[in-house]
């Protein structure tokens, strides 16, 4: 069944597996395209954009992702999460007179809204998304970490710096989508190695120089054998200085462009489509997932099943529709960080809720519209009426529109992802952030002035306001990053976290597929691949990549 995105005017198809799935969660198929659903959900994600602001109930500094201006009550985590207030107070009738979303906006902009998601943390401010983490400054969507900075995707690691999508590592620097890695830097698709500099997926290795595909390698330059003597010189001469480590950085590039690679990043996986997965089954377009079943269009999510259409999704979520940021939740359609709820729809915010619509900020309930409690009876009548008339309005079974996005979509993990001007963001009926944080024209040290290693680098840098060589944004370096860069013998970044952060992301595939055929003379696989036709590398099926490379 082929449809018309509404909002894009693409053609898109819906599958017979998605009309089964529809059905059984009570829906209606999509009028926008998946590219276009995405959007609109991760126009609620802001990860990394913050703001200093005062709480609005203790009036105490503190760092947010909503700025001064926002329309917004914004409480710091202390006192949202405290017995002070009750959201439940809020609550307001359902009126046959006005549309849903009309009446979401009016609680939407009273009830007042979380700072930072960030819990159980220790001397660990500046993050967001996160959980138990301890020392770490700027890190995002991040659970038990030590010593971590500016990084995002970081699960159990200790002393890890501008990485992304990283597991259970330690005193990694600009590793992407590595796992179990001790003093790797500069490295992508790593697993289970000791001091890689400038490696790709590489396993169980240690001590090697641009190589690729490798398998317990050790003292290699580009897969060939070295003394431990002639490894050292090659590091040395590489971390000779900043200008030297840039040089790398263009080789590595062009050593990647000639690399095979296989079609999708997958193990373990039957029967889906997408990339960067791990035992999946039965799904499409999946990205960034492990452990799921019967789910598509599904990205950033873990062990959950017969899902669709959600971002942000994780630990035993099921039968979920349109979600975005989902922990331990079931039958639950179009909503916002929903934790451990059940049969929720068009909410945000909710914690231990069950059957309710239009909820925000509650943390306990059932039978609840617009914050409002009921008996089952009056629930379910009210909510037939709100059912109808959404039907009637053209709106039943979609997410939220962008206009209820409490955030301007450049401020927005889909800018990451989909990167649109303002002009098409506002053509779309997405919100914009005119003036994001930061400063310009303050710096005290010009970008050509920099120290070439850190070396020649003493203490005074602290003192001193560095500048963007691409945005022009000021930016500081702060005390553990300094420490970092010694022990490490790093020089000094010359760009500002959010641009390093934009390069670290341009190097990983886009989420999007293109149909592909294996590039291996006399092999006639075909496959769904994110690697698109007009790149350099050489693209092999499964069975011809596992001939290659093992």
């Amino acid at each position: 069944m082929k449809n018309i995105c509404k909002t894009c005017e693409t053609e898109f198809e819906i599958r017979k597996e998605d009309l089964i799935f529809y059905e059984q969660v009570k829906t209606i198929p999509p009028l926008d395209c998946p590219d276009c659903r995405a959007m609109k959900r991760l126009a609620f994600r802001n990860e990394r954009t913050f703001y200093k602001r005062n709480c609005d109930m203790c009036k105490k500094d503190m760092v947010s992702l909503y700025a001064k201006d926002s329309p917004y009550t914004v409480y710091c985590n202390e006192c949202w999460w405290s017995d002070k207030w009750d959201p439940k107070s809020f609550a307001q009738n359902y009126d046959t007179n006005k549309t849903f979303f009309e009446q979401y906006k009016e609680l939407q902009n009273k009830v007042p809204r979380l700072s930072l998601m960030n819990l159980n943390a220790v001397r660990t401010e500046y993050a967001n998304g996160a959980s138990d983490n301890k020392d770490c400054y700027l890190i995002f969507a991040a659970e038990y970490n030590e010593d971590c900075m500016y990084s995002r995707l970081v699960q159990k690691c200790k002393g890890c710096v501008d990485c992304a999508f990283i597991h259970v590592s330690e005193l990694c620097y600009e590793c992407i989508d590595t796992r179990e890695c001790f003093q790797c830097m500069y490295c992508e698709q790593c697993q289970s190695s000791t001091d890689l500099l400038f490696c790709y997926n590489m396993r169980n290795s240690n001590n090697c120089i641009f190589c690729t595909n490798g398998r317990n390698l050790s003292n290699c330059i580009l897969n060939v054998k070295y003394t431990k003597e002639e490894y050292e010189a090659k590091k040395a001469e590489i971390f000779s200085s900043y200008e030297t480590i840039e040089k790398a950085k263009k080789e590595f590039e062009e050593l990647k462009n000639k690399t095979i690679v296989k079609y999708a990043s997958a193990t373990k996986c039957h029967n889906v489509t997408g990339d960067y997965l791990h035992n999946c089954y039965d799904g499409v377009r999946v990205f960034d997932t492990t452990g799921t079943k019967n789910c598509s269009y599904m990205a950033d999510s873990e062990e959950s099943i017969d899902s669709m259409d959600c971002n942000n999704f994780y630990y035993k979520n099921e039968l979920c529709y349109n979600m975005m940021g989902v922990l331990q939740s079931s039958k639950c359609q179009n909503g916002a960080f929903i934790f451990y709820c059940n049969e929720v729809e068009y909410s945000e915010n909710c914690h231990n809720l069950t059957s309710a619509i239009g909820c925000n900020a509650i943390r306990k309930g059932q039978y609840m519209i617009l914050n409002k409690e009921y008996t089952k009876e009056e629930f379910y009548k009210i909510k037939s009426q709100i059912d109808e008339q959404m039907k009637k309005d053209g709106i039943y079974g979609q997410f939220f529109p962008p206009a209820l996005a409490p955030f301007g979509f450049n401020e927005t993990l889909g800018y990451d992802y989909y990167q649109i001007s303002q002009t098409e963001a506002l053509e779309k009926g997405f919100k914009w952030q005119d003036q994001t944080t930061g400063t310009y024209k303050k710096e005290t040290i010009k970008d050509n002035n920099m120290p070439k290693t850190i070396v020649e680098t003493t203490e005074d840098i602290l003192n001193q306001v560095l500048v963007c060589k691409d945005c022009k944004k000021n930016f500081r370096i702060t005390q553990a990053e300094f420490n970092f860069y010694k022990k490490m013998n790093l020089p000094l970044p010359h760009k500002d976290f959010a641009c390093r952060h934009k390069d670290r992301m341009s190097k990983r595939n886009p989420r999007k597929l293109w149909h592909g055929k294996c590039m291996k003379a006399g092999c006639q696989n075909e496959f769904e691949t994110s690697y698109a036709p007009n790149r350099k590398e050489i693209v092999y099926c499964e069975t011809c990549y596992q001939q290659e490379v093992y």
